[in-house]
């Protein structure tokens, strides 16, 4: 089967048993004309579309389950992480018709990716790079190629708001690329709660934190 024609990563072809949804096929198309594929676009399906660690899609397992998404946020979710890949440092341009596939579905008129947390702008569009949102380092292209078994600067998906602290919290807000280390740091709490939880045990060790920000 060709790259557009199915489910790239096995896990999704087995568990979801379906083509993938046409609009992520034409986003596919995009990515593979600029050649960002492969390794890039196993990663976003795999995080956006699958269960962590079985061969399940999000919307095949009890609603009740706590990664259970629907196939539109999971594709939600699928949108905002390839914009992040986008904005992430040595990347390359984002053509138009990607841009426009990938951009916020609120309004028509808004330039900021899809699943953005706050209200809708227009003008020219966010020139934001990409960073981890618990330690704030920029996010490179380059580390999305990193193991991700061994390598604590390896990049996984993680999510603003645990999944187990919101229902059906997996999709375009709440979704983010962030480091295995700080991924692990963050853990059930949201980043807010770790950035605390971080001064507490800075402070605990004599070092004095100057200032916190509002």
């Amino acid at each position: 089967m060709s790259r557009v024609q199915a489910w790239h990563y096995w896990v999704l072809n087995i568990a979801a048993g379906a083509e993938p949804p046409e609009e992520w096929k034409a986003i596919l198309r995009g990515l593979s004309n600029i050649g960002l594929s492969g390794t890039y676009v196993d990663k976003i399906e795999v995080a956006a579309f699958a269960i962590r660690g079985v061969r399940t899609a999000r919307w095949k397992v009890p609603k009740n389950h706590p990664e259970y998404a629907s196939l539109e946020n999971s594709l939600g979710a699928a949108k905002k992480l390839t914009w992040l890949v986008f904005r992430s440092e040595g990347s390359p341009g984002i053509t138009a018709e990607l841009y426009t596939s990938l951009k916020c579905t609120r309004s028509s008129e808004c330039t900021l990716l899809e699943g953005h947390g706050d209200e809708c702008k227009t003008g020219e569009a966010s020139k934001e790079i990409t960073r981890c949102p618990v330690c704030l380092e920029i996010i490179k292209l380059d580390d999305f190629r990193r193991h991700g078994r061994t390598d604590p600067l390896s990049i996984q998906m993680g999510h603003l708001t645990p999944l187990s602290r919101t229902r059906q919290g997996h999709n375009a807000t709440n979704v983010v690329w962030a480091h295995r280390r700080c991924n692990y740091i963050q853990d059930e709490q949201t980043v807010e709660e770790t950035i605390k939880t971080l001064r507490e045990i800075v402070e605990r060790h004599g070092f004095k934190v100057s200032s916190v920000m509002q």
